[in-house]
């Protein structure tokens, strides 16, 4: 008997497949395809960046789970426990399709509008080529670039301590704000603190002597989407009225999804939000562009050292109006899980940077 069964189990059975089961094996291998090539893509175009450093900052809720799964002990950290879930969708839906719910830019784009590339587990509504949400702009600049894009006449060396405007401020994002302290991250149709950010930076830099300009014309009150439409014209305007900028900045604040963990500085013994610079390679001069950020950020990191997210962003399908001057940056002051203070500090350590620059370019 023992011989028998061990005989027959050394038989090869040999089992042809049902249609449902070729069915069954065809499309989990077009899913699995789909999937290899998807990571393959999101890697080569840049997206993972985006998804990598969002796992890497995540700490997984293991005593929530517990929690749940203990009804009469889990009743002292109801709130806890909801908040876990909260954040747990919320991650969720970012994850699967690109909505952010604590930024409005991603609520409709998945639906009306498919960008050229982007990570594929984020869906439709986030572009890494245009993390800004520039879109297209249409209006023309005839009276900025008279032929194409020919630039203006450079300005001469300004230096600190002279009446000229040197340095131009606009933020395209007017109702940007931070949520660091309990408030609000955003004040739609009006000037939010990313705002007040911008005019501590101008202040800073004129007690340094370096002449200064900020123009608090709101561009996204009516159109979010089409803040940079209006946000060019201001820009324009800027070097029209002050043919002697050098540099001209677009202050903002980024926007993360729930469940990222703010990040600091410190700087003169106080926490300061760390400042990103973004640069619009669809412009025939990024590479000057980025030239003058790397050449603050190394001044920056002898100041005040990890002031800057020692990486740039590139975005190749915008240009956030750097075509408009070959001093023209892109600023994130931190996100919205900082404070405004945090902020302000930030802004009056890069005013120290900006202004040492100021010096050696006209030295």
């Amino acid at each position: 008997m023992l011989r028998e069964d061990f005989y027959h189990r050394q038989k090869k059975n040999f089992k042809i497949w049902s249609f449902k089961e070729w069915v069954r094996g065809f499309f989990l291998g077009v899913v699995s395809l789909v999937i290899v090539l998807g990571l393959a893509y999101a890697l080569r175009s840049g997206g993972s960046y985006q998804f990598v450093q969002f796992l890497t900052q995540q700490s997984f809720p293991f005593e929530a789970i517990l929690l749940e799964g203990a009804p009469g002990y889990s009743q002292p950290e109801r709130a806890r426990v909801n908040l876990a879930r909260q954040q747990g969708l919320a991650v969720s839906m970012f994850l699967l399709t690109g909505v952010n719910i604590s930024d409005p830019r991603t609520f409709f784009l998945g639906f009306f509008s498919h960008p050229p590339q982007g990570p594929v587990w984020l869906g439709w509504a986030y572009n890494p080529d245009d993390p800004e949400f520039e879109g297209p702009i249409l209006e023309p600049l005839e009276s900025v670039t008279p032929n194409g894009n020919e630039l203006p006449t450079p300005a001469l060396p300004v230096k600190p301590g002279s009446s000229q405007v040197v340095v131009g401020i606009y933020n395209t994002h007017n109702s940007e704000s931070y949520g660091g302290n309990g408030g609000p991250d955003r004040l739609p149709g009006k000037n939010g603190d990313i705002v007040t950010v911008g005019e501590t930076l101008k202040n800073a830099l004129e007690k340094k002597g370096v002449g200064t300009v900020h123009d608090t014309t709101i561009h996204d009150a009516v159109d979010f989407m089409k803040a940079y439409s209006e946000s060019v014209k201001t820009a324009a305007k800027l070097l029209k009225d002050h043919p002697a900028i050098k540099v001209l900045l677009d202050i903002h604040r980024d926007g993360l999804p729930p469940g990222f963990k703010k990040s600091t500085v410190k700087v003169n013994g106080k926490e300061a939000s760390k400042i990103l610079v973004v640069i619009g390679k669809k412009n025939p001069h990024w590479q000057k562009n980025e030239a003058l950020a790397k050449k603050l950020m190394a001044i920056a990191e002898k100041k005040h050292p990890g002031l800057f997210v020692s990486n740039i962003s590139y975005a190749a399908d915008a240009r956030y109006n750097q075509h408009l001057s070959e001093g023209g940056l892109l600023l994130e002051f931190g996100d919205q899980y900082n404070t405004l203070d945090e902020s302000n500090r930030a802004a009056e350590a890069f005013a120290e940077v900006l202004a040492q620059w100021m010096e050696e370019e006209a030295s």
